[in-house]
């Protein structure tokens, strides 16, 4: 076989390469993302305000490691946990969350920064590298309230029978009448049980930076609104930032979302060490 030949069948056998990986790239993509959203292991990294957290019902100390299926538990405290890729969890007190493929949060509050999925009872929040707070009241209610990037909340079909809601988690046997929305509260309060949320018909929605989103105990959406420039730094002020030893990774996007979303305001945070930790970007 003559040398020309050989380069030319040599070209043919790149150029065929690249067009399969350029086929399969968006495979590969939802691959990767479904990689990096797990939360199967979570390290204890910093604890607050008491002693109060506990993995499996036994008191954890900082480094000590929750695994697959078991749960973190927050009393009279707040913790941090980071996962495997890079992505970081905070838990208010009084928060109760179970570490899997998503981080399922029965009660309390979480901020997720990073590429981790979270879930309760009836639904689940995927990211692809972002950061936002979820909240489950003690009626079984929730709120998702994106600060940083983008959260695709979907409804499950089929809520987990086995999954352990609060006691005072009650189905209605009648949906919700349709009201004004309601004005956000601070983080550290309960939304009250007396204001319904007002459904969209979709199963599906995609939350962006400065939105929020709230859902019924039957897992049925509400209406995407607006966070206002209190809500947002209400967020940042409160117990899911104030008081950590160290700044989040994504810090500096949530600084350009919030100066985005209310151009001239003050960011409310102020500049601390932040940890030579990337945060995971998926590659969409």
């Amino acid at each position: 076989m003559s040398p020309t030949l050989n380069r030319w069948l040599g070209r043919c056998l790149l150029l065929l390469l690249g067009m399969v990986f350029a086929l399969l790239q968006p495979v590969l993509g939802v691959a990767v993302y479904a990689q990096g959203g797990t939360a199967n292991q979570a390290t204890v990294k910093e604890i607050l305000d008491g002693t109060q957290v506990f993995i499996q019902e036994q008191q954890a100390k900082v480094n000590d490691v929750a695994r697959q299926r078991q749960r973190v538990r927050t009393g009279d405290a707040r913790t941090e946990l980071t996962f495997p890729n890079g992505a970081v969890a905070r838990l208010s007190k009084n928060s109760s969350l179970s570490i899997g493929s998503c981080a399922r949060l029965q009660r309390g509050a979480l901020l997720v920064n990073g590429a981790a999925n979270s879930c309760t009872a009836t639904i689940v929040a995927g990211v692809r590298g972002t950061t936002y707070v979820l909240e489950v009241d003690e009626s079984g209610k929730q709120e998702i309230k994106v600060l940083e990037g983008e959260v695709v909340v979907r409804r499950v079909a089929t809520p987990d029978p086995a999954e352990d809601k609060p006691k005072q988690f009650n189905l209605p046997s009648n949906p919700p009448t349709i009201t004004p929305p309601r004005q956000a509260e601070p983080l550290e309060a309960k939304p009250a049980e007396s204001k319904p949320v007002i459904r969209s018909e979709s199963s599906e929605t995609v939350l962006k930076a400065g939105e929020r989103l709230e859902v019924d105990v039957q897992g049925v959406l509400g209406i995407v609104q607006k966070l206002s420039q209190g809500e947002f730094e209400r967020l940042l002020k409160g117990n899911l930032f104030d008081g950590f030893a160290s700044q989040l990774p994504g810090i500096e996007s949530i600084r350009s979302s919030f100066q985005n979303l209310f151009p001239g305001a003050s960011f409310p945070i102020p500049n601390i060490p932040t940890p030579n930790i990337p945060i995971p970007r998926l590659p969409f």
